[in-house]
This record gives structure tokens, sequence and C-alpha cells, in this order.
């Protein structure tokens, strides 16, 4: 008799487990993980001594006025432009004085100070650095003052 209930109950129980298992569901599930990065371009102009003494008179020719450093982390690239304020001029407040066109080269920039220079990278960079350089014929006849204008550099990512 012990056998027989003991066949039962293990009958029983492989029919529970059977019955149980039969009508168990699976599931499953994901879970996405990501994380991102801004663009984040960056540029800083270190300039040199002869940025605020440029020879009026006597000219200057392919001066080196300012170092350029652009940080820039998006992979397509990105542009560095240049504007002046005075359309390529140094301009003066005294009396009299008249404007002195310039030339200025930066990097591989094309263009004209007087309107934009493009400079364009095809990937990112960090730390990069360019030079600006500024030209003009001097005058000996200048009339006195401080001469004057304000390039500036923006970079941008494509």
């Amino acid at each position: 008799m012990k056998s027989l209930k003991s066949l039962k109950t293990a009958i029983a129980l492989a029919a529970f487990a059977a019955a149980f298992g039969a009508h168990a569901a699976t599931d499953t599930a994901q879970l996405e993980i990501r994380g991102s990065v801004a663009t984040n371009c960056t540029i800083a102009v270190t300039p040199t001594a002869k940025a605020t003494t440029l020879d009026i008179l006597g000219g200057e020719s392919d001066t080196l006025v300012g170092v350029v450093t652009e940080n820039c982390n998006n992979g397509n690239g990105y542009t560095v432009s240049l504007t002046s304020n005075n359309a390529g001029q140094l301009l003066s407040k005294a009396t009299g004085a008249k404007p002195y066109s310039y030339a200025a080269r930066y990097d591989d920039g094309v263009g004209d100070i007087a309107k934009q220079i493009v400079a364009g990278r095809d990937k990112a960079f960090f730390g990069r650095s360019g030079n600006l350089s500024v030209s003009f014929s001097g005058d000996k006849q200048a009339i006195a003052g401080v001469y004057s204008d304000i390039i500036n550099l923006v970079i941008a990512g494509k």
C-alpha cells in the first residue's frame, strides 16, 4: 500500500509539473542603453605683440598678428569664418585720417577680409593651430592717431 500511495503521489506530482510547465509562459525583455555627445566647437585667438604695434608708416608684409586654436568634435568637420568690422580697413578717429586697406591671410582659408575668409575642415580637430597674418602698404604721410579694425572669427560644425 505504501508503494501504491507513493506511486500515486509521484504520478500526481508529475501531472502537476506537466500541467504547470505546459501552461507556464515565457517572457523576454530588452533594455536599450545609449549616450550622446553634443557638438562642441570652440575657437581662441592668442594675439602676437605685433597685433597692436602695426607699422602704419612703413607697412607690413605677411605679419603674424594672431595664432588661432580650433577645437571641434563634429565628425563631418567644421568651418572657420573671418570677417572685418571695417570691411578690411584700418580706421582712425583722428581728424583728416584716411582709411588703410589691408589684406589678411588665415591658414588655408580662401576669400578676402573685406568680405569673408573661410577655412573648411573635413573632420574633427582638437587643438588645431592656424596663423592669422596681415599685409598693407605704408604711408609716410599718415595722420597721427590709432588705426584699428576688429577681426571676428566664428567656428561652426558642418
